[in-house]
């Protein structure tokens, strides 16, 4: 499990730099045996190199799609995520790795983006251009309300524990009324 003051979405970008032992051994193990690691949001403790962290109770399964060796020597990522997870029977290793369980959530089926909340699909094409790659994959024809709170949830500096309730809610839309008031309340 890889703990981060981020909130990743299903069908988000996750860019990492990665120098620590413990997640250099992730990403092989995850590499080798082509799996998902958890990403979930830190809810306490500490972000810096070798501290454990409490995280929340719900992540997601992201998968590595692209790797390289940076000139530098770090190891960079790009993985996307696949599925919000309940994360239990956590343990941590010898080598401070958080290594637990993880059950898959079911995911409901995408809405359209209500025409009142039309704003937030321009926000988001604007944001997505403004960023470049590799979030231009994230750019999408007529994206549904889950598509567009997701993106603008990761992407937009909103308070971390906020980011982490609107990616606890079920439902798309009221995800979508939600973040739009906080946008831009009337």
């Amino acid at each position: 499990m890889f703990p981060l003051n981020l909130v990743l979405f299903p069908g988000g970008l996750l860019p990492l730099r990665i120098f620590e032992p413990r997640y250099l051994r992730m990403v092989s193990e995850c590499l080798k045996q082509d799996a998902p690691f958890a990403v979930a949001t830190i809810i306490d403790g500490t972000s810096d190199a070798g501290g454990v962290s409490m995280t929340a109770s719900v992540g997601t399964l992201a998968r590595i799609v692209d790797w390289e060796q940076g000139q530098d020597g770090l190891l960079e990522l790009v993985c996307e995520g696949e599925q919000r997870c309940r994360l239990y029977d956590l343990e941590v290793e010898s080598d401070q790795l958080l290594r637990g369980r993880a059950a898959r959530l079911q995911e409901p089926m995408p809405r359209p983006v209500p025409k009142e909340l039309a704003w937030t699909e321009q926000l988001l094409q604007e944001v997505l251009e403004k960023l470049g790659g590799p979030y231009e994959r994230l750019v999408h024809g007529a994206p549904s309300a889950d598509h567009v709170s997701a993106r603008l949830i990761e992407l937009l500096p909103l308070p971390l524990a906020e980011k982490q309730a609107l990616f606890e809610t079920d439902d798309d839309v009221a995800r979508l009324q939600r973040l739009a008031g906080l946008i831009n309340p009337a």
